[in-house]
């Protein structure tokens, strides 16, 4: 999907980066491993079926990261000359303070 749609990738990566609140990470956290989250986009856009492919080690990450996910309703409708009902995506969340 990234080298056909590579703007729809971005327009997705900026819009969970816009929802990533990382004050919701443990203070005491100054860097960590990466947090991969896997879900679905829909046709219509929405994410389904969020969920941690791997741990970063810090539950508070790993629930930052869940929760920006949850926190987007839409991501914008799948291009229209994508022919699949949905996408899945695998997104990593790379934390450094």
């Amino acid at each position: 999907m990234g080298s056909r749609y590579g703007w729809y990738v971005n327009a997705m990566r900026n819009k969970i980066s816009e929802n990533w609140q990382k004050y919701e990470i443990d203070p005491r956290i100054s860097t960590s491993s990466r947090c991969y989250v896997t879900f679905d986009i829909t046709r219509s856009g929405q994410p389904t079926n969020v969920r941690i492919e791997q741990s970063s080690g810090v539950p508070s990450l790993d629930q930052s990261a869940v929760r920006a996910l949850q926190r987007i309703d839409s991501f914008g409708p799948l291009p229209s000359d994508y022919s699949g009902s949905r996408v899945s995506v695998e997104f990593w969340f790379d934390y450094h303070r």
